[in-house]
């Protein structure tokens, strides 16, 4: 049998880590017993996407445990391993808790600590200098994965003028979300307990939404939900499955595009809503003519009768569900038509904007909060300075030009019919132009940086590459709760509140929650609008920043509901009542205002109108000389607990859970290669190489390799050339950003997909 998550954390706990745990700089926060539990305060965690609801449990004035909180309407009481780390995280030693200043050479890992004030001068006046020279272009930005606000990061740049703020947008959630609005109008979602058939494609919500996600399938199961299962892994979720697909890596397109023919030549879709609602249903109907089940077989290595057989059930399984999945967005150049082909076979099936189907728009009590598009200030940024965007003529579509093809589109629904399309989301330049303007300053220098609970040298493909350009940055801004291998490199370092520090509005189509902070930030810990507005004020922007703090931020937002965010919270929030098929009355968000299965956005800016399949170029069946060399298909990116992407390292709870960074292959792998399970190994792909510790695993396809992502030592040295052991067992190493390895819609560069070979270390 496979090992499941919870023996996974328990086998991992088992092996012996290089480095006796005992010698490690790592903490536990273990108050002294004696004063009892005085207190319990109401709080949310974030140490992921999720707001869960939670209760801090205080015993002089610091927390010393944590537990979900059962009233909270949406979580309802539950709480994850990840949550659990709350207390240590708080109170971490090893927090960032005061503003510093390198005061030796870059990673040398010498620094003074100074004030917020003359922090923010210094910082305002390099930035104030190097703009007059340059223009505000010259500053760039990367972001995290939404531990901290991303609204008040782009309503800085844009108010400052610069393009350039990336992350991992291109492989994570955001081409899912601009393609879908670009095919029909917003990003679409269900409830998994109120459908026939779900499909789970490529998401292992298990691991990716313990408290949320998960649960609603296990209760949708025991509901009689039927589910499907495509993923090369066999995760968690398989033991719900009535059907699993175990696909090779990077071929989900194929399919897709598979299913999608069968449902056409077989008359399984839903012929009055394509009649009435699409467009480009006989262009769809010939681009697909040749993806026959024979033909997807050889692609995918999946059973003909097994493909076929998949692609009746969810499509006669009235209503159904395909969720969204991270998994399709990391493959690189097929990523963006994956999901236009999960957004079309949804249309063609009559499953969107009904009961038990998939929706996108907002409700009416929610569509009156004000929300990010309303507090980005992104009329301030000019044309001049949006057409400077870096990638945005390689990658139109997620830039300035196709953000603002799906605002016009949006802005033809209702006013709050569907939530604009997110700039923070789906606005951005291109991580690989950002960092080659920085280190050959074309097409302009891009001499300045801040980064901001953003790792990018555990985040991006190509680390080397990434530290060339930190290094040669003249201006190179952190906002952190530990020292990274990102912050080692930086002229400054500014202590990030917690999540408990801060308060926060979470707002979905459905529903509107307040999130109030647990305990008010220790030592010098701010959020990241102080940060900004600080930056502001000093800038010239006096007039633009009328909020003085976040919860003020928030009336704002909550004003034409008639509350505040404090009123929000006495009674956690509103949630709304769904609505289903309203484009009868209003069509959909798009230029034709139909479904738009032949993609007139895409087509005008030089993209594929429709979805075509791509062979990824490490591959075996892309570059079969390539493949002998390096056997193996390798995947990077799979969550697992109770670390999340680069965090948590420093924390010894976390660190006994999950004490090495590991590579799954099949036991007979395992065997074929003369290797045992736990011993050190070198994954080695076309990039580069990676030391992870081997663990053997029927998870795993015989012809696979599955690495951790995300991996740092922060109990090593942090100054150069070790950087914390940044360049020894980081996933990243091993994935290429090469523009012909990138999807050509958006850039989304592979974390799977690809090849290696396996060594002993």
């Amino acid at each position: 049998m496979p090992i499941s998550r919870r023996q996974f954390l328990y086998y991992s706990a088992l092996v012996t880590s290089s480095v006796a745990l005992s010698g490690l700089p790592l903490y536990a926060y273990d108050p002294k017993p004696g004063s009892g539990r005085d207190e319990v305060r109401r709080s949310y965690c974030g140490l992921c996407h999720p707001r869960c609801g939670t209760l801090l449990h205080m015993r002089d004035g610091k927390v010393f445990e944590v537990s979900g909180d059962p009233d909270h309407p949406v979580t309802r009481g539950m709480i994850c391993e990840r949550g659990l780390l709350m207390p240590e995280h708080i109170h971490h030693p090893g927090r960032v808790n005061h503003p510093l200043k390198r005061v030796g050479a870059r990673g040398e890992g010498k620094w003074e600590r100074i004030s917020w004030d003359q922090a923010l001068d210094e910082v305002a006046e390099k930035l104030a200098r190097l703009r007059d020279a340059h223009g505000p272009e010259t500053l760039a930005f990367t972001h995290g994965t939404s531990r901290t606000h991303h609204w008040d990061c782009r309503r800085f740049f844009n108010l400052f003028g610069s393009p350039n703020v990336c992350g991992v947008n291109n492989v994570c959630m955001c081409p899912s979300y601009a393609t879908e609005y670009a095919t029909y109008g917003g990003m679409a979602r269900g409830n998994p307990r109120r459908a026939k058939c779900v499909v789970i494609w490529g998401r292992a919500s298990a691991n990716s939404s313990p408290v949320q996600s998960w649960p609603a399938l296990q209760q949708a199961k025991k509901a009689g939900v039927t589910f499907i299962v495509v993923d090369p892994r066999r995760i968690e979720e398989v033991e719900l499955a009535d059907m699993w697909l175990q696909i090779r890596p990077g071929t989900d397109l194929a399919l897709l595009l598979g299913w999608i023919r069968l449902v056409i030549e077989e008359e399984l879709y839903d012929k009055e809503f394509v009649a009435k609602w699409t467009v480009g249903f006989d262009e769809i109907r010939q681009a697909v003519r040749d993806y026959t089940p024979e033909k997807v077989s050889e692609i995918t290595w999946l059973p003909v009768e097994q493909i076929t057989a998949a692609a009746r059930l969810y499509a006669t399984s009235k209503p159904a569900q395909i969720p969204y999945g991270y998994g399709l967005d990391k493959q690189g150049v097929n990523a963006n038509q994956c999901a236009r082909a999960r957004a079309i076979l949804r249309a063609i099936t009559g499953n969107l904007e009904v009961d038990g189907g998939e929706t996108f728009g907002q409700t009416p009590e929610v569509a009156k909060v004000r929300g990010e598009f309303d507090l980005v200030a992104s009329e301030a940024i000019s044309p001049a300075q949006r057409a400077k965007q870096l990638g945005a003529d390689t990658y139109p579509f997620f830039g300035f030009p196709g953000w603002e093809r799906n605002v016009e589109s949006n802005r033809k629904l209702p006013k709050g019919h569907v939530a604009p399309p997110s700039m923070y989301r789906t606005c951005v330049a291109h991580a690989r132009d950002v960092f080659r303007a920085a280190i050959v300053k074309k097409p302009y220098p891009v001499t300045a940086m801040f980064s901001v609970a953003s790792n990018p040298m555990l985040s991006f493909p190509d680390s080397p590459m990434v530290m060339q350009a930190l290094m040669a940055l003249d201006l190179y801004v952190v906002m952190e709760y530990y020292m990274t291998p990102s912050a080692a490199l930086a002229d400054y370092v500014f202590p990030s509140a917690t999540t408990v520090e801060q308060p926060e509005l979470w707002t979905t189509g459905s529903f509107c929650m307040a999130c109030p902070p647990g305990i008010e930030p220790l030592y010098e810990r701010r959020d990241t609008y102080q940060f900004y507005r600080g930056l502001g004020l000093r800038l010239g922007q006096e007039k633009d920043w009328p909020w003085e703090n976040l919860e003020q931020a928030y009336d704002y937002c909550l004003e034409p509901v008639g509350t505040t965010f404090a009123k929000l919270t006495e009674s956690y929030g509103f949630f709304g009542k769904p609505q289903f098929k309203r484009y009868e009355q209003t069509g959909f968000g798009t230029p034709s205002g139909k479904v738009e299965l032949v993609s007139s956005i895409f087509k005008d800016m030089g993209c594929d109108p429709v979805p075509i399949y791509k062979e990824p170029l490490w591959s075996p069946a892309g570059d079969p000389e390539l493949a002998a060399q390096y056997p193996l298909v390798l995947i990077t990116g799979s969550r697992f607990m109770p670390m999340y992407h680069s965090e948590h390292r420093q924390i010894e709870s976390a660190r006994r859970a999950a004490p090495d960074p590991l590579v799954f292959l099949h036991p007979e792998t395992v065997a074929a290669l003369g290797l045992a399970d736990g011993q050190w190994v070198h994954v080695v792909s076309p990039k580069g190489k990676a030391r992870m510790r081997l663990r053997a695993s029927t998870a795993i396809h015989p012809k696979m390799a599955d690495a951790q992502h995300g991996w740092w030592f922060p109990e090593r040295s942090g100054e150069l050339p070790g950087l914390f052991g940044a360049f020894e067992s980081n996933a990243n190493m091993l994935c290429p950003m090469e523009p012909e390895q990138c999807s050509p819609e958006i850039g989304s560069w592979p974390h799977s997909a690809l090849l290696c070979r396996i060594e002993k270390a």
